[in-house]
């Protein structure tokens, strides 16, 4: 996971510039949250994964009451979160949190499991939720950057040896079943992202640090299995660009 957490380190810096699914994403899962907790909603509320806290913003003009903390693996994506926020910034892992049992209120993550393993980041969301915690989820899930892995299969190319690997969202819910969470809303959304060239669609992957897969280095693609690639992929053209997909899986559940 150094990896991975370095290549997020890397993208701190222009995360903002590339992010407009973070965002769109983000604003839906606050807006889950917004429709299920009162504004009077206090205690301790988790941003894992927080990034460079696309939810903190809204949620903190909502929840006057509540107090704030923020996780993610990368400082520098932390250190790229205002100051003036009143948010408690701690870098680690989802998988292996630094918080004593019950103590957190509402646990949130947007656009983070995908790096995680499900079991493992499930377990330790019920470790620190209170009794009666909330808890809302927004991940990606297989069918993520489908166009990609069709062009990359039509080259001749393994596109799991290149592409971040999504699980199937029915297996992210059971892993959070199975820690004994209340699973009360689930939903799943595709969107696509539209790109002027090929170098613009990779440049929104590298810019959010996806580029990096988590267990292994991808193999270097020489410069005619490139060529064919983009020339596959522009086969796929429409007057809106070329088409990048992303499947989002939101949940909303609750510790019992």
């Amino acid at each position: 996971m150094s990896q991975v957490r370095q290549s997020f380190n890397r993208a701190a810096s222009s995360y903002e510039s590339v992010g407009t699914l973070q965002h769109q994403v983000a604003s839906a899962l606050t807006a889950l949250i917004s429709q299920n907790l009162p504004a009077t909603q206090r205690g301790l509320m988790l941003d894992a994964g927080s990034g460079t806290g696309y939810c903190l913003a809204d949620l903190q003009n909502r929840y006057n009451h509540a107090h704030f903390i923020a996780v993610d693996f990368a400082e520098r994506m932390l250190q790229t979160i205002p100051n003036h926020s009143g948010t408690f910034r701690i870098s680690a892992d989802l998988q292996t949190l630094p918080f004593a049992a019950e103590m957190i209120n509402t646990y949130l993550s947007s656009l983070a499991w995908q790096w995680c393993d499900p079991a493992r980041a499930s377990q330790e969301a019920s470790r620190v939720l209170e009794p009666k915690g909330a808890f809302f989820l927004a991940t990606l899930t297989q069918g993520t950057f489908r166009e990609l892995a069709q062009c990359l299969l039509a080259c001749g190319l393994n596109p799991d040896e290149h592409l971040l690997h999504c699980l199937p969202a029915d297996q992210i819910q059971a892993a959070i079943e199975n820690t004994g969470l209340e699973v009360l809303d689930v939903s799943a959304t595709s969107i696509t992202t539209w790109h002027a060239d090929f170098k613009a669609l990779r440049h929104s992957i590298r810019g959010v640090g996806a580029n990096h897969l988590p267990a292994q280095s991808a193999p270097a693609m020489n410069r005619q299995s490139r060529t064919q690639l983009i020339e596959a992929y522009e086969a796929l053209r429409t007057p809106n660009g070329l088409p990048l997909s992303y499947e989002v899986l939101m949940i909303h559940a609750r510790k019992p």
